[in-house]
């Protein structure tokens, strides 16, 4: 019998591997400007921050000299030039269907922008496994605790315990956490074990272990 009714998603580093595609997308904004770049996933994992614009602040990026729209947008088009080329991360094809299978709903809520989502989960053939998509409406992923809260103002004490928010960042721990339900951290997305660890909240290092949390 599973122990949650609703597991919610969260998309980027979580339902798919794009931590590379995102690393190289903003090493290339930084080499346009001479700016220091990433050395790769252990380093990203130590910056990456919500929202992004503090995250691209962090890499040395001055706003007063140019808006943060500017390197935003840019990344944009490089990583949607790349989208495809990101797969699912290993284990979370399996772990959707037996979710499915089992009787219990999911959703996806992602500061992702709505229309690239969409694109990118029909793209990996998961889009059937979601009850409900929720992204935002920009692209400069500010975060997603608004769109969070929304969503959940319906929604009574009882059926939020019988909620599990599956993610990879702290941020995905404060949506949890705002709306009453119980998270489980991925270590394998944007920021290391060691920076969810501090959250308390349980961490794992393979999307399959998700199920054990479930039944």
């Amino acid at each position: 019998m599973a122990k949650y009714g609703l597991i919610i998603w969260d998309f980027n580093g979580t339902v798919i591997d794009d931590t590379q595609i995102s690393i190289e997308s903003i090493n290339t904004v930084l080499g346009r400007r001479a700016l220091p770049q990433l050395s790769g996933k252990a380093a990203f994992q130590d910056i990456f921050t919500f929202p992004v614009e503090e995250y691209y602040r962090r890499l040395g990026f001055d706003f007063s000299n140019e808006p943060y729209s500017v390197p935003a947008d840019e990344w944009v088009e490089l990583y949607n030039a790349e989208k495809f080329r990101a797969p699912l991360n290993p284990g979370v094809y399996e772990t959707l269907a037996a979710i499915k299978e089992a009787g219990v709903r999911q959703m996806i809520l992602s500061a992702s922008e709505k229309s690239l989502l969409y694109e990118q989960l029909k793209h990996l053939g998961v889009s059937e496994f979601f009850n409900e998509i929720l992204g935002c409406g920009d692209v400069y992923a500010a975060g997603k605790l608004q769109l969070a809260k929304k969503w959940a103002e319906d929604k009574c004490a009882e059926e939020m315990k019988k909620t599990l928010f599956v993610g990879d960042t702290d941020h995905d721990f404060l949506c949890a956490e705002s709306i009453g339900c119980d998270c489980v951290l991925y270590s394998g997305g944007f920021m290391s074990r060691r920076r969810l660890q501090a959250l308390g909240a349980p961490v794992i290092d393979s999307i399959s272990e998700v199920c054990s949390y479930i039944f």
